[in-house]
């Protein structure tokens, strides 16, 4: 088997929200909503941020009832960057678009990288690193 590409389907309750919140702390200037979806495009990775009906019915494709967003979402999603100043940024920004950040970025004492954690609007967790601060 041959993998052409990856695609995470995230669900979303508010998408002008969520919109907003990838603009400003990922740089996605071109992104936007078209049939109840936002299409985020990363390297090697496609992010479908879904609004709810158009999750639902997704998931009911694949059998199983949507699991959707309250307290926390049940993944981690992570993603590399250059530099310390980009996480630190990713960080701040994440607090101006509706996202939170629970503490500042640190280096991680097990492998040496530098990380921070931001929530968007809907509690979906990204770690951004940088792997050699």
């Amino acid at each position: 088997m041959q993998i052409k590409t990856t695609v995470l389907c995230l669900p979303v309750t508010e998408l002008e929200k969520a919109l907003g919140f990838y603009k400003g702390v990922f740089g996605f200037s071109d992104a936007k909503i078209e049939e109840g979806i936002i299409a985020l495009e990363f390297p090697n990775l496609s992010i479908f941020l879904m609004e709810k009906e158009s999750y639902e019915s997704y998931s009911a494709k694949a059998g199983r009832a949507a699991l959707l967003p309250g307290n926390s979402a049940p993944a981690i999603i992570s993603c590399a960057v250059e530099t310390k100043q980009d996480v630190d940024s990713a960080l701040e920004r994440a607090l101006e678009f509706g996202g939170k950040a629970p503490g500042a970025a640190a280096i991680d004492a097990s492998f040496g990288g530098y990380i921070g954690y931001v929530s968007d609007p809907e509690g979906h967790l990204w770690e951004i690193v940088c792997p050699k601060p």
